[in-house]
């Protein structure tokens, strides 16, 4: 009744008004005809309606999306391209490496197993590691990019990478690299997938592209007839992003390196960048680069081996999340839990991390896994070939290898050509071609007595090694990133020998002396590690054996009284305690000995500080939270104690702004790893580092030992050489003799000019100069030096009576007459 008596003025909000009803065909037909002047509005009949109601309602504006997307499609060759991922039409397949685990909201989520997801068009097929089929179902292909998540029916996946590259567009697109997510969002079962746009964002490049040079100069690549397709190789944009000059300049190196660019049929690089230049970020970095692609379209690496240190395990795996977080690439550490045997179970495995003592257990397992690129931190451990971990690494049939140390030279040239054999072998001959042609000539013009005929083919012969070996070593020191960091002040102390252990100390060398004459000697390596003791408190000693030394009765009275009044370098250690509770600041304090750490625990006990430890017993799992808990502004520990054999290398600790180094190795590239734990990227404040040496002593001697090796190691590997002095110690007598009438033995050899006072405008402008200086030493022999760890004569020089300022900026005006000699060094950031 309604529809009959219509009123004529109604307009639907459809399209069509709603139609009339007809009673007879020809007045249905009548109502279908379309009258165009008509000024009525067409009237749609109740069959069409009906239609109408059988097709998909249609949302105009996500069809006009839809139909732009459609365009946009077909101009670009149906492909678009989203973190190196196809995005693929309606007509083809891509496939997907996925993991899988069950529907949660843990914050840290459980994958389970591998998988993958298959797309085509609209219609997504999830399939487990065996190809059986989990589930089906719809889904929009354009979401699905890398590290993407989306929920499958009871299941939660995420994208890890392109399965295959069979549908890459050919042209080469320079990616978009997309952040991982923020916060991960909750999201209810009706959502098939997580929303992209809250999740992720377009990352802006905020510097110059990253590209590597090309491969087309290098012989070995023009056989595979590819020169004319070659591809540009970019760097993600979320690591060019951190990348620093020079970092960038270490991964041009590396590439050009591993990839044959610098010598003809050799594929290794040293990178021997001092500590904290960031030579893992630079090796993190060329790894994903070449993970992903290569210069002719498809990846150089699959599989990656990262030996290191134990200690240093959970560093690396920390390093990869912090640059580009697990839902890129997730390391499997090789431990207790993940076996060695086990990596290649799972697809999504690319970057084995296993410590060197593992190695050796896992020798066939790791065998049996064809690697493409091996890389070896704190490489200088392979100095021996004849140890097993150098023995299997030497033997994979791997050709690429990069070798990570910042001490290519810790003691000798033998060591410098093991290293190097190991990346690039045979390219400086064998070892004894290599020793008769280069160690020979270079070692003995080191001698202070050589003449000059012999100075002259030595440097001649260091010239040639280090031009040879240049283009596969790089080095850079620290100054490098001085101007990221805060100041640092750098100060060698000496100390006085209380008088107890002065006696002690002469009881134990007449001893060893008497004996000599006897020929009943006493193992030197045992009166040196007695002495050692006694410089560092007298206690230490009458805790071992003393049999073999003759002591006065009345001296070993001295046992009971050195448990409550501290002595020497003790003394400083604790003044400085006492001090830092008054300020905001933290202190590591560092030694070699753990019986030594006990004693330094005990003083903190007595002063009241809380403090953290990590030697050699700590576990690895502990070392990691001891670390983060001592670096929180929140913690209230004030000392961390180190053992710098187990923690020297490695670890970063810049909650602390001092550091104590209490006793030194004969190794010079020991203590400067140890020294450089505080001076690192997240600094914020100025560091003072502090060298306690005792005057006169076998620890003084010690240090002076340490300034011929590390000329060694200018001269062959650092830039700017000169010819370097050896500090001639011929006889043990020598080297045990207490000198007690001196300040500073080693500056009375210097014979500086200073007569003990040098400011530090004399010396400030002359600090980075590379020009040798000549000064008299070891009586009237006139030498050149150039120290690469001290620099000591363009270094300040304080002797007693020490400047007040000095005294107090270290806070040890308490003990400043116990304090004979002072050389400090100040890296001042030129930000300041």
């Amino acid at each position: 009744m309604y529809r009959n008596n219509l009123n004529k003025n109604f307009k639907s909000t459809l399209k069509y008004q709603q139609p009339v009803c007809a009673k007879s065909e020809k007045s249905l037909e009548n109502a279908n005809v379309l009258t165009e002047n008509s000024e009525q509005t067409f009237i749609r009949s109740t069959k069409k309606i009906l239609n109408l109601f059988k097709k998909p309602v249609i949302n105009h504006k996500e069809e006009k999306r839809e139909d732009n997307a459609s365009i946009k499609r077909k101009e670009n060759n149906a492909t678009i391209v989203k973190e190196g991922l196809s995005i693929i039409t309606d007509s083809n397949t891509a496939i997907f490496n996925v993991v899988i685990g069950k529907k949660s909201t843990r914050k840290h989520k459980r994958w389970e197993n591998d998988g993958t997801l298959e797309v085509t068009g609209k219609h997504a097929v999830l399939k487990d590691i065996e190809g059986s089929v989990i589930h089906k179902t719809t889904i929009n292909p354009e979401v699905l990019i890398e590290g993407f998540r989306m929920y499958i029916d009871n299941k939660e996946i995420e994208i890890i990478d392109r399965a295959t590259s069979k549908y890459m567009s050919n042209k080469s697109i320079l990616e978009k690299v997309s952040e991982p997510p923020i916060k991960k969002l909750k999201t209810s079962s009706s959502n098939p997938y997580l929303p992209l746009k809250p999740l992720y964002k377009e990352l802006k490049l905020r510097c110059c592209p990253l590209v590597m040079p090309s491969v087309n100069i290098s012989k070995s690549w023009v056989n595979h007839d590819m020169s004319e397709n070659e591809t540009e190789v970019f760097v993600d944009t979320c690591l060019v992003n951190v990348l620093r000059p020079h970092q960038r300049h270490g991964i041009v190196f590396l590439y050009e390196c591993i990839m044959g660019l610098k010598v003809s049929n050799h594929f290794g690089a040293i990178l021997a960048d001092e500590m904290g230049l960031g030579k893992t970020l630079q090796c993190i970095t060329i790894i994903w680069t070449l993970l992903k692609k290569g210069p002719y379209g498809y990846p150089i690496l699959k599989y990656i081996l990262i030996v290191t240190p134990s200690c240093l395990c959970n560093n690396w795996n920390k390093e990869f999340k912090q640059w580009l977080g697990f839902h890129r690439i997730s390391p499997y550490v090789v431990n207790a839990k993940n076996k060695a045997k086990d990596f290649k179970k799972h697809i999504r495995n690319s970057v084995m991390i296993i410590s060197y003592d593992l190695l050796t257990r896992c020798e066939q397992e790791v065998k049996e896994i064809p690697f493409n690129l091996i890389i070896c931190d704190e490489g200088h451990r392979l100095k021996n070939n004849d140890i097993k971990a150098a023995k299997i690494l030497y033997n994979l049939k791997c050709k690429r290898k990069i070798l990570l140390t910042g001490t290519p030279i810790q003691n000798n040239l033998q060591e410098f050509f093991t290293l190097i054999d190991f990346v690039n072998p045979t390219i400086l001959g064998s070892n004894s071609e290599f020793k008769n042609y280069y160690e020979k000539p270079i070692v003995a013009s080191q001698c202070p007595t050589a003449p000059d005929h012999v100075v002259s083919l030595g440097t001649e012969r260091a010239n040639e090694l280090r031009e040879k070996t240049k283009c596969f070593i790089l080095r850079r020191t620290q100054e490098t990133i001085n101007k990221y960091l805060p100041s640092k002040h750098e100060l060698i102390v000496f100390c006085r020998l209380s008088i107890e252990q002065q006696d002690l100390y002469s009881q134990v060398t007449d001893s060893w002396f008497n004996k000599s004459l006897s020929d009943n000697n006493i193992p030197h390596l045992t009166v040196i590690t007695a002495l050692k003791k006694i410089c560092n408190h007298p206690e230490l000693f009458y805790n071992e054996k003393t049999e073999l030394f003759c002591i006065d009765s009345k001296t070993s009275n001295i046992k009971d009284s050195t448990k409550t009044v501290y002595c020497g370098k003790i003394s400083i250690v604790q003044t400085l305690l006492r001090n830092l509770k008054k300020t905001e600041e933290k202190l590591v304090l560092v030694s070699y000995y753990t019986q030594t750490l006990d004693i330094l625990e005990t003083v903190c006990n007595k002063e009241g500080l809380q403090f953290l430890r990590l030697d050699g017993s700590t576990t690895s799992n502990t070392r990691s939270k001891i670390i983060e808990r001592f670096n929180s502004t929140s913690d209230k520990s004030k000392v961390f104690l180190l053992s710098a054999k187990a923690g020297g290398v490695g670890l970063n600790l810049p909650g602390a702004s001092r550091l104590i180094l209490f006793d030194s190795d004969w190794n010079p590239a020991s203590d400067s790893q140890a020294m450089a734990r505080i001076w690192r990227d997240g600094q914020k404040k100025d560091v003072y580092i502090l060298r306690l040496l005792t005057t006169g002593t076998i620890e003084e001697k010690i240090f002076q030992r340490q300034i011929s090796k590390a000329s060694l190691n200018e001269t062959v590997v650092d830039l700017n050489p000169s010819s370097s002095f050896k500090l001639s110690i011929n006889e043990l007598k020598d080297l045990f003799t207490l000198t007690a009438n001196t300040n500073c033995l080693t500056h009375d050899l210097m014979n500086c000019s200073c007569n003990g006072y040098k400011k530090s405008e004399e010396t400030s402008e002359k600090l980075h100069q590379k020009d040798a200086t000549s000064y008299q030493f070891l009586g009237d022999k006139t030498l050149k030096s150039n120290f690469t760890i001290n620099q000591l004569l363009k270094w300040e020089h304080y002797q007693q009576p020490i400047s007040d300022k000095i005294i107090q900026e270290i806070m040890l005006s308490e003990v400043s007459e116990n304090i004979t000699f002072i050389f400090k060094n100040s890296v001042v950031n030129r930000t300041d």
